[in-house]
């Protein structure tokens, strides 16, 4: 037997302010589908439905501006932490992006759901970088910077990695 009683839904979009600016916005929505005991609603339950937007400065991936909101949350208490969510301002998106994550807004500093979603709007954050100012040949710097960036995010962008050394030829040539 197979039945579905929980489903989270990430959404994460990325959009180019102009001068190295990209903004990403995160949306995370759960809804349950099987009652506790004395509950009485219609199914599914939403539990959550937040939403976070971190404005970021390229090519150094600088966190220049963070929000959260919550439209929905199982406790009252939940939205005391939205404004911790601005402690993420001044911080780069680079390795171990996702350990200084949870310390600054996960566990008790924070909210489990909203330092998850934002631990995976990290690397979409690069990926829209990448695909707003990466593809500029000509700007040799920011090739250089957004190639950095990349590295070590997955088996292919190993530092000896073909696709590594490609971008590099491409840079230099």
């Amino acid at each position: 037997m197979k039945e579905l009683v929980h489903h989270r839904d990430l959404d994460i979009r990325g959009y180019d302010l102009g001068d190295h600016f990209i903004l990403v916005e995160g949306r995370l929505i759960d809804h349950r589908y099987r009652k506790r005991v004395g509950e009485t609603f219609e199914l599914p339950k939403l539990v959550h439905d937040m939403t976070i937007r971190l404005r970021i400065k390229g090519p150094d991936m600088l966190i220049v501006e963070a929000e959260a909101v919550m439209r929905e949350h199982p406790h009252e208490e939940c939205t005391v932490v939205l404004p911790w969510i601005r402690r993420l301002e001044g911080m780069h998106i680079t390795s171990g992006f996702t350990l200084k994550v949870k310390e600054i807004i996960g566990d008790a500093n924070g909210c489990s759901h909203l330092s998850s979603l934002v631990m995976t709007m990290g690397p979409c954050a690069v990926q829209g970088y990448w695909a707003a100012y990466g593809t500029d040949a000509t700007d040799r710097q920011v090739q250089e910077a957004v190639i950095k960036k990349m590295v070590n995010m997955c088996f292919i962008w190993r530092p000896e990695g073909d696709i590594i050394r490609r971008l590099r030829e491409n840079v230099s040539s």
